[in-house]
């Protein structure tokens, strides 16, 4: 009985130590998903990640050489060479990075830094943390170097079905991870269902599509909007 008792009290420790090492995130606030504006003064809060390795060296969406080091980050909608002050809300440390690729594609994730950039505000350890977002220099031109002839969106496509419950399956499956996610359904030029996901410029386009090709084996197809 007393063996039987210490074996109790034993597990109930490694209950109470196992639920005090969970950190438990706030909910995404209803801005994460948003369109940012790209204005100078303009901010939102939300949630940042960070990346690093195995994406040192890789190119960006913007065509640079990703360098984990440098004070850059991704953003869904900011133009290219917009500068953005990042403050962890959980500590009041700030940065200033520049937008120079595409992403978070998890949702509820509003920035991804770099990995210097995310040490600078001490989220390393964490991964993700509450952050509020101020844009403090505007892309040149406001656009971020795009030119007019590539103002064309794209979309891009996992998969199309007859059946609505088969688009619907894959939409849910992959909508935890990528944002923008949705089932298109059939029109006079298409009887299928097709699984999509968001618009964006055909660089950026590629670049999803090479994501969803190397993490999810997924052979996705670009489709320019009418």
């Amino acid at each position: 009985m007393r063996r039987l008792m210490i074996m109790l009290i034993l597990i109930a420790m490694s209950s109470a130590c196992a639920k005090r090492a969970r950190v438990q995130l706030p909910d995404p606030t209803p801005t994460a998903g948003v369109v940012m504006a790209s204005s100078e003064g303009a901010a939102v809060d939300g949630r940042a990640s960070y990346y690093g390795d195995p994406y040192h060296g890789r190119t960006t969406a913007n065509g640079e050489t990703f360098d984990k080091n440098k004070l850059t980050a991704a953003h869904r909608t900011l133009p290219f060479n917009t500068w953005v002050r990042v403050e962890n809300q959980l500590n009041g440390k700030k940065v200033d990075v520049r937008i120079n690729d595409r992403g978070p594609f998890v949702g509820g994730r509003l920035i991804d830094l770099s990995e210097g950039a995310a040490r600078e505000i001490d989220m390393i350890r964490a991964g993700v943390a509450p952050v509020r977002l101020e844009i403090i220099k505007e892309a040149p031109g406001g656009t971020g170097g795009r030119s007019i002839t590539e103002d064309v969106f794209y979309v891009i496509q996992l998969g199309a079905f007859g059946s609505e419950q088969a688009a619907q399956n894959l939409r849910r499956n992959f909508e935890p991870k990528y944002t923008g996610i949705y089932v298109d359904r059939p029109t006079g030029d298409s009887p299928l269902y097709k699984v999509r996901i968001g618009r964006s410029l055909l660089r950026e386009a590629r670049f999803i599509q090479d994501l969803l090709k190397r993490e999810d084996n997924v052979d996705a197809i670009v489709v320019q909007m009418n």
